[in-house]
């Protein structure tokens, strides 16, 4: 009620210059993730056939808005951890807590090849190492602590972003669920994987259940055929007749609008 409609009019405008943005074809069938909406859905043939929560980037490492395709699946994936989560989130809490990398199942290893030698944790002095100073990769073993839950779903692009299962499952029942460092973390993981893999007759929904549930082995499956996917930012739109509103988290409306304007102003 604290919103005028002057403003939900130029907020229902920016969102539509974001739709001029789309491709002109979505696919016949696609995943589509609202980034402000906090939402994905499965799309066939213009009807949603899945859809489900999602927790989307912290305000400062926002999710990007792009489209690829998943071409891929990994059960009880291994977490890589990216050397900038590396040195600003890991190191401190190593440093606060010497038995935090035990408990999280996290290894250490120096290089970042294949012949990578693994470091006992013990033997380093994180007192003094640093940011500028980290010649270490982390990798979370598979399992039920890891940080990308039991399955991840692969679509390689620049930003290493993708979609993944997730073990603090209780986040999803916030109302606005930024928490992520900028990959997407899905509450159906389970329902995605079955869809994606429907056409896969050896990975039948009660295979994946268990590969889920019980594995602690690395396995990728390729995709018979790739999906495309969308990631976008919505701050309003249809759906059944009813026009939704949701907030602004990263604050891309109002640099839009006054992009919007500046080019009124010079046309």
């Amino acid at each position: 009620m604290n919103v005028s409609a002057d403003q939900r009019v130029r907020q229902i405008g920016i969102n539509l210059e974001r739709w001029r943005w789309m491709p002109d074809n979505l696919g016949s069938r696609y995943v589509v993730v609202n980034i402000a909406g906090f939402s994905l859905n499965v799309i066939e043939d213009g009807r949603s056939v899945l859809s489900m929560r999602v927790i989307t980037g912290r305000p400062f490492r926002q999710t990007p808005v792009f489209s690829d395709e998943i071409s891929y699946l990994v059960f009880n994936p291994y977490w890589h951890i990216p050397q900038s989560l590396a040195v600003q989130d890991k190191l401190p809490m190593i440093r606060r807590d010497p038995g935090y990398l035990a408990r999280q199942r996290i290894q250490v290893f120096r290089g970042w090849g294949a012949d990578a030698a693994r470091v006992d944790p013990a033997m380093i002095d994180w007192s003094t190492t640093s940011a500028s100073n980290f010649p270490y990769r982390l990798r979370q073993d598979p399992g039920p602590w890891n940080a990308l839950g039991r399955v991840k779903f692969m679509f390689p692009n620049p930003y290493s972003v993708y979609l993944h299962d997730t073990p603090e499952r209780g986040l999803f029942e916030q109302a606005e669920r930024t928490f992520s460092s900028g990959c997407i973390r899905v509450a159906k993981p389970a329902e995605l994987a079955v869809y994606l893999l429907a056409d896969h007759p050896d990975w039948t929904p009660e295979r994946i259940r268990t590969a889920m549930q019980d594995g602690t082995t690395e396995q990728a499956v390729v995709l018979n055929e790739r999906v495309l996917v969308h990631l976008q930012y919505w701050t309003t739109w249809t759906e059944n007749g009813d026009v939704h509103f949701r907030n602004d988290v990263y604050g891309r409306d109002v640099l839009l609008l006054e992009a919007l304007e500046d080019r009124r102003v010079v046309s």
